[in-house]
């Protein structure tokens, strides 16, 4: 009866969680090697300059924070036949269907245009990501002591400043903070108050380290964070 009810138990798990990934159109591009890289392409990038590989949809049930994870299994299917960057078809969360779908352009750069296209990210720009999901709960965090508030589906976008430090501080005094100060080609930071943005970071190879200090954490993936801001909506 035990081992009846953990089978009962697993089958129900797996059918909540129903993760799908799959190819969708392929250029059936045959040599080229395993990627290790999966970089959101700027839009200035000529896609005349890149090589299509295929276009990748991922699905799963419309959980609280499910971005992270669709990008996750594209990108796994993506690098396996040897794509090193995207651009984004569509994402929609189909509430009659309960489930949440993207489906990203994959293609093939060479090192000089990954290297160009990392040097067109924007500098000393800072975003703070809350709730990922709308109608979840807002957010509220304290810019250099002034309080501010994300609602949920949003972001709150800084612009770094020669020679002004920034603080993100949350929780009050017993809380956690981060100063941030402008530097010269500094890469773009991205910070959740909630819980998104950090599983499986071990699997996605970063452009800097990612934290968790339970109440301010740090993606340190650049490409989910540029996907973030892309399929999130602008809250100041």
């Amino acid at each position: 009866m035990r081992r009846l009810f953990l089978l009962l138990a697993i089958f129900f798990a797996n059918a909540v969680h129903s993760q799908s990934v799959k190819v969708i159109n392929s250029a059936g591009v045959k040599n080229l090697p395993k990627a290790f890289v999966y970089a959101f392409l700027e839009p200035s990038i000529d896609t005349m300059q890149v090589q299509y590989v295929a276009t990748i949809l991922a699905k799963d049930k419309n959980r609280q924070s499910v971005i992270e994870g669709l990008y996750s299994e594209i990108r796994k299917k993506a690098t396996e036949l040897g794509a090193n960057c995207f651009l984004i078809k569509s994402f929609a969360r189909d509430t009659l269907k309960h489930e949440s779908v993207l489906i990203l352009d994959s293609y093939y750069a060479s090192d000089s245009i990954i290297n160009l296209n990392t040097s067109k990210h924007d500098k000393n720009v800072v975003y703070v990501f809350g709730e990922e999901r709308e109608g979840e709960k807002t957010m509220t965090f304290n810019l250099n002591g002034e309080k501010k508030e994300i609602v949920s589906g949003t972001y709150y976008k800084i612009n770094l400043t020669e020679g002004k430090d920034v603080m993100i501080s949350k929780g009050g005094v017993a809380g956690e903070s981060v100063t941030l100060s402008w530097m010269n080609d500094k890469q773009t930071l991205f910070f959740t108050l909630s819980g998104f943005g950090l599983s499986r970071l071990a699997d996605q190879p970063a452009f800097g380290v990612g934290f968790n200090t339970g109440k301010i954490n740090r993606i340190g993936n650049v490409s989910l964070g540029l996907l973030l801001t892309k399929l999130l909506k602008p809250g100041n």
